[in-house]
């Protein structure tokens, strides 16, 4: 059943740390009401249909939060009091097991357990409690100031999880953080990509989808689904035209690994992705990559993700890796873009001279760094 329809819905679509403006100009190609980027994030307003349309278009959020509640909080029973006055069979669905998840801060009311507790007995109220085999879905109370914000989590797995990367390699990148490493380096998505450090293949996969215009969550479903404000005609519609759009090709697409098992779990998870023809994997050392020793035409971008050093053992050792890279990029006909993914600003130095800080992000703790430019100024 389809919820009576608000006019508008107040997302916010949480994201890495120094990806706020690259997801702020994804938001707006979907033509919201309105879009404010803000620290962790953006806040969207729009109709039913952009709720649907952020969980199938956007590639670079990790959360959409639906904020369903604003008031004054300085005590438990009327938190719980007034949860238990909001319409909550408007958003979830009846019998869901829901989890509610409190922060609070500078706040009469600080104990996040008790304020858990309280939201999710007013939630019980109007959806009635759990049922075995009910859809899991997820409540945020956040108080700040003695005002409590509550929201909904409507993606459910964090939205870079795309459903098609189920083999990993070593140390792999998170796919938001590959689509925004291809976005950041200046690749045209029309011009050849290669990854001569491929991994599991995220980088070139994202590549092909961003090349082909192929929507990051098509392959998917999200904890909205199972509840009221989904309506299947709508998705299938917003689907069908993502899809309908997409090109069916990309350009040239080469990637490369030492490690065989890494272009096994590459080809896999560019099967499941649905772009196999899109890209070629081939198992060769850096020297022997076959995007850097016969690369194609014209000149493109490689993009790539090596060892960090912090992650896999060690900064020394990986040095004579950095300069073979650098020496190989400088032996390429013509001009290419570079993008390098990197945990140690130092090794940029090793690669082109020139290279630039496009963007500085966090993955799983680790600050990491997105260098751009050419091969040739």
């Amino acid at each position: 059943m389809v919820a009576v329809m608000q006019k508008h819905y107040d997302l916010f679509l949480a994201c890495a740390p120094g990806l706020e403006p690259l997801l702020h100009d994804e938001v707006l190609a979907l033509r919201p009401v309105s879009a404010v980027a803000e620290p962790g994030g953006v806040a969207v307003r729009g109709g039913l249909d952009l709720l649907h349309r952020v969980h199938l278009e956007l590639g670079l959020a990790l959360r959409a939060q639906l904020t369903v509640d604003r008031s004054a909080a300085t005590r438990l029973d009327h938190l719980a009091t007034h949860a238990a006055t909001l319409p909550w069979h408007a958003w979830l669905p009846v019998g869901a097991n829901v989890t509610v998840r409190a922060h609070a801060r500078g706040s009469r009311l600080y104990h996040t357990g008790a304020i858990a507790e309280r939201v999710a007995a007013g939630i019980a109220v109007r959806l009635g409690p759990p049922r075995a085999g009910g859809s899991e879905q997820t409540v945020y109370a956040r108080i700040v100031d003695d005002h409590c914000a509550l929201s909904i989590d409507t993606g459910g797995e964090p939205l870079h999880r795309r459903g098609y990367r189920q083999a990993t390699a070593k140390a792999p990148l998170r796919e938001d953080l590959a689509r925004a490493a291809l976005i950041a380096s200046g690749w045209d998505r029309k011009t050849p990509l290669v990854d001569p450090m491929c991994g599991s293949g995220t980088i070139a996969i994202e590549g092909a989808w961003l090349a082909r215009g192929i929507p990051p969550g098509h392959l998917r479903r999200f904890a909205f689904m199972d509840g009221p404000l989904f309506d299947p005609e709508r998705w299938r519609l917003a689907r069908e035209r993502a899809l309908d759009k997409a090109l069916p090709a990309a350009p040239p697409i080469l990637a490369s690994d030492r490690d065989a098992g890494a272009i096994a779990a590459a080809n896999a998870n560019a099967a499941r992705a649905g772009v196999t023809a899109d890209l070629d994997c081939a198992c060769a050392a850096l020297g022997h990559a076959p995007g850097l020793r016969r690369p194609p035409s014209p000149p493109g971008a490689v993009v790539t993700n090596p060892p960090w050093g912090r992650r896999l053992g060690g900064k020394q050792p990986l040095r004579p890796l950095y300069q073979s890279l650098g020496t190989r990029l400088k032996e390429l006909p013509g001009r290419w873009r570079v993008g390098l993914v990197l945990a140690d600003p130092d090794f940029a130095r090793d690669v082109v001279p020139g290279l630039k800080s496009a963007l500085m992000t966090d993955a799983g703790g680790t600050k990491i760094y997105l260098f751009a430019g050419t091969t040739r100024r």
